[in-house]
């Protein structure tokens, strides 16, 4: 067994090992929901490739298990689901290059929550997720990569809540992400963050958040290690039929590696949201947009990423309805240069959009069918990095809840 694996089974062990008195509370509540999802999917530019565009099929069928457990003062929650990935070439595979069903494989989720209320104003908690997986969007949240390896990632994340009174409450987390890569030509990487939030309530509707996070990340091989530092003022409002978030604040990056300057960028959140402002409160839409630097690295490639995200969405009826999302991100590279179409040598720079829409429609409350269409676009400045992708995906996904006791 490896230490990977080791690591998974203690944390999980821990999980159930901590949640143990929260079944001496008078009142449970046991609920346990089996659930299973299949899809097939075409993508016109499976491996995102400037010049060399290869068509797959990619086969799903995802079973899984979710059990909510609720006391008057504990809850717990776990969610598994077993994701096995297929592949087929649609057409003759170039000379050269592999075949994509090499990259079939069989993924895991794991999301586990614990929450006790440990005193009137104390809230204690825990989560823990893990991912087996081939995208790199569960290692980043401004994801620009398109590589394609398999690794696992874990995040365990203990929590306190206090509550100073109804205007003001503290919020204490500590998280450890571990990355591993189950080819030898990647690093894995551990990284340590505290996260500490700071919320006073000027009234029920409107609120104001002091975020400060401190993070070290260290890596197997030659990617520098470094520390961070990152503050934000966040301003939240509730109005009637809309939500508003807005704030700011600064990220500074130090690397261990003396010969890399130390990196800084100003960092903002906004979100725009609200329901019923299109025909009726069967509408929504969300607005949103971001700048921060990207966590995860190969080779200290960083970039300060903006992204814009519009997502909206109306239930036409009980059974039928239908969304769009469109997301723009750039990324702007600190010390990454490469030749660009016309030779000369730059800082990379990448534009990337994509765009979908989808239509469910439900046969009944645990039973949908689901039909999207997608594109997705880069335009980089540098030579061989833009890519086109067209792709369409129907799923049907089955979640049953059997009760609870």
């Amino acid at each position: 067994m490896n230490q990977t694996r080791k690591n998974f089974i203690y944390r999980i062990a821990f999980l159930v090992f901590i949640l143990l008195p929260a079944s001496t509370f008078a009142g449970p509540k046991f609920t346990i929901q089996p659930k299973i999802s299949a899809s097939w999917e075409v993508d016109s530019n499976f491996y995102r490739s400037q010049d060399r565009e290869r068509e797959v099929y990619i086969y799903t069928i995802h079973p899984g298990l979710k059990v909510d457990f609720k006391t008057e003062k504990s809850s717990i929650m776990l969610d598994y689901t077993l994701e096995p990935y297929y592949y087929e070439d649609r057409d003759s595979i170039p000379s050269g290059e592999k075949s994509s069903d090499e990259d079939n494989y069989t993924g895991h989720t794991f999301i586990g929550e614990v929450r006790h209320q440990a005193f009137d104003r104390l809230l204690l908690g825990l989560n823990e997720s893990f991912y087996k997986t081939r995208d790199p969007a569960q290692s980043d949240a401004f994801n620009n990569s398109i590589d394609r390896a398999l690794y696992n990632i874990n995040r365990l994340t203990p929590l306190a809540v206090y509550e100073f009174g109804d205007k003001l409450k503290a919020r204490f987390r500590y998280r450890n992400t571990k990355i591993d890569y189950l080819t030898e030509d990647r690093e894995d990487s551990n990284e340590d963050r505290g996260l500490f939030n700071l919320v006073y309530n000027f009234t029920r509707r409107t609120s104001l958040d002091l975020d400060f996070q401190h993070w070290k990340k260290e890596y197997t091989l030659n990617t520098s290690d470094y520390t961070s530092n990152r503050a934000n003022l966040i301003f939240r409002r509730q109005f009637r039929v809309f939500n508003i978030e807005a704030g700011g604040g600064y990220q500074n990056r130090n690397f261990d590696d003396p010969t890399l300057e130390d990196i800084g960028t100003f960092t903002y959140k906004f979100g725009l949201s609200g329901a019923g402002l299109i025909f009726n409160r069967k509408s929504y839409v969300k607005i949103s947009s971001q700048q921060d630097f990207n966590d995860q690295s190969f080779g200290d490639n960083y970039y300060k990423a903006t992204r814009f995200i519009l997502d909206a969405g109306h239930e036409f009826s009980s059974r039928f309805s239908g969304n769009v999302i469109a997301t723009y991100l750039i990324a702007d590279y600190e010390r990454t240069f490469g030749s660009t179409p016309e030779g000369s040598i730059e800082n990379r720079k990448d534009y990337t959009y994509e765009f979908s829409g989808s239509i469910e429609y439900k046969f009944a409350r645990w039973l949908g069918l689901i039909f999207t269409g997608g594109v997705e676009k880069r335009d980089s400045n540098l030579e061989g990095f833009d890519y086109d992708n067209v792709y369409f995906i129907s799923r049907l996904e089955f979640a049953y809840d059997l009760g609870s006791k």
